[in-house]
């Protein structure tokens, strides 16, 4: 249910601090303001955070962010928040801000979990600092193309969660080496994600038409010698219509190593998946 209609329905209705959680969550309400909560319990603005403060410290409720609350249902108190994927999308709407879950996160949500990633990843709009929210730790990566590639939508107790596609997935990964486990644990995730379900051509063209060269060089040359039978021609062909200088395999490196002239990529470093 809105917080907008209880606290519509419910007015001069006043709510103990103690039994706020559970008020919340037998409504449905995942996430509440400062301001609502003032109205609840009919208490200045100013008074919330110390009204709140022995419910924070029980793991009754968390505010992941200033002036966004969150009630934490029984099973996760111990964690003192839910888990980071029932949360991002409240998150976001809070900071107003388009994102998706990228990179480990995602790639472990479509099945391949080759590495447990350490963080929970999330492509954003716009600069968002690292935040820890009861056990798990959240990294926000701002990216330009978040509202431009294919995502897909995963549902959640408190709502939906939006995370990058198949196929956003691994060109990030290819992107990003260096936060995504490095080139030999990509090429084990993209492994992963082929033999799981392999990459629609329509959407890995739309994807792809937004990334940097680079990384569709590095994608469709790790697809061409990891996968047996995956299909790299949507890459080949966006970049038939670009022009630039050679990219590297490894971007970390200065050498040059030996030019594979189809991908026009600089092999400067051996991988070795172990898949």
């Amino acid at each position: 249910m809105n917080i907008s209609a209880v606290l519509n329905q419910n007015q001069g209705e006043r709510i103990r601090a103690t039994a706020l959680p559970t008020w919340l969550l037998s409504r449905g309400i995942s996430s509440v303001t400062t301001v609502e909560i003032a109205t609840l319990l009919g208490v200045p603005v100013s008074q919330v955070p110390a009204r709140l403060a022995p419910l924070r410290k029980r793991g009754e409720i968390v505010s992941p962010a200033s002036g966004l609350w969150l009630p934490v249902s029984p099973e996760y108190v111990c964690w003192g928040a839910p888990p980071a994927i029932e949360i991002i999308d409240v998150l976001m709407r809070h900071f107003q801000t388009d994102y998706y879950v990228g990179w480990l996160s995602a790639a472990a949500l479509h099945g391949a979990s080759h590495h447990a990633p350490q963080a929970f990843q999330v492509a954003a709009s716009g600069t968002i600092r690292e935040r820890n929210v009861g056990r798990s730790r959240i990294c926000f990566y701002h990216r330009s193309h978040v509202a431009s590639v294919p995502t897909d939508q995963r549902e959640t107790r408190a709502g939906i969660a939006i995370i990058s596609s198949r196929e956003t997935t691994m060109l990030d990964l290819a992107n990003d080496p260096m936060i995504s486990g490095g080139l030999n644990n990509v090429a084990n995730i993209l492994i992963e994600l082929h033999e799981n379900s392999p990459a629609e051509a329509g959407r890995l063209h739309e994807a792809a038409a937004v990334f940097p060269a680079a990384a569709i060089r590095r994608l469709g040359w790790m697809m061409e010698h990891f996968t047996s039978d995956a299909d790299a021609s949507p890459l080949y062909d966006i970049l038939a219509l670009r022009t630039s200088a050679p990219s590297f395999l490894s971007p970390s490196s200065n050498e040059r190593g030996t030019l594979d002239r189809r991908w026009n990529l600089y092999i400067n470093t051996g991988v070795e998946p172990d898949l």
